[in-house]
């Protein structure tokens, strides 16, 4: 059987894993995805005017990463806030935050890394190809050009606001809710009962 030093190491290497298999997860589909977008391009550059469903292809793709990148996000803060625990109440290995931008640091250098990380790439990414194949899909349909800058425009700002508001609260509660019990934390900071407290 193992020890529990063992066991809690055991716990903490497979949580790590996880979070890296997200993190790995999340480049692979937006590097598969980048691809994709490379090709119907291509396709829309040889043959112009394209057909409207390769634009609406885009525009899925585009959608479907926006929304798989905040999934692979949340699955992957948890995951590395887990092995940090385990890191540090078991192991004694001190604080561990590899995958959560800005942690612990205050005032305008803890804002300008928790707003532009990694992570924020990939939403502009994803939001500039809602709008950039929205864009696309409308200039199909032979309207004007100020509508079709109007729709890029409209689209990813929209697609940025829809981010902030819906999805990345959800982000923040992954990053900030306990992951010990507060009855658990109470407990455990609890000083020891000494020999001479026992006899009283």
């Amino acid at each position: 059987m193992l020890r529990r030093e063992e066991s809690a190491y055991v716990a903490f290497g497979q949580y790590w894993l996880q979070a890296r298999q997200q993190e790995n997860t999340r480049l692979w589909m937006t590097n598969c995805i980048s691809g994709v977008f490379a090709a119907l391009l291509a396709v829309i550059a040889w043959e112009w005017p394209s057909f409207w469903y390769i634009a609406a292809f885009g525009l899925a793709l585009s959608l479907f990463g926006f929304f798989m990148n905040h999934a692979l996000r949340v699955l992957m803060v948890r995951y590395s806030r887990v092995a940090n625990a385990l890191m540090d109440s078991e192991l004694q290995l001190g604080d561990y935050r590899r995958f959560v931008e800005g942690g612990d640091k205050k005032g305008v250098r803890g804002a300008w890394e928790t707003l532009w990380s990694v992570h924020i790439a990939f939403v502009l990414f994803y939001a500039f190809g809602i709008g950039g194949w929205a864009a696309l899909l409308t200039m199909t349909q032979g309207v004007f050009d100020w509508i079709v800058i109007f729709t890029f425009f409209a689209l990813t700002i929209s697609a940025l606001v829809f981010y902030r508001v819906f999805l990345w609260p959800r982000e923040r509660e992954a990053e900030t809710q306990p992951i010990v019990s507060e009855k658990r934390q109470r407990e455990r900071h609890k000083p020891a009962l000494t020999q001479d407290d026992a006899d009283r």
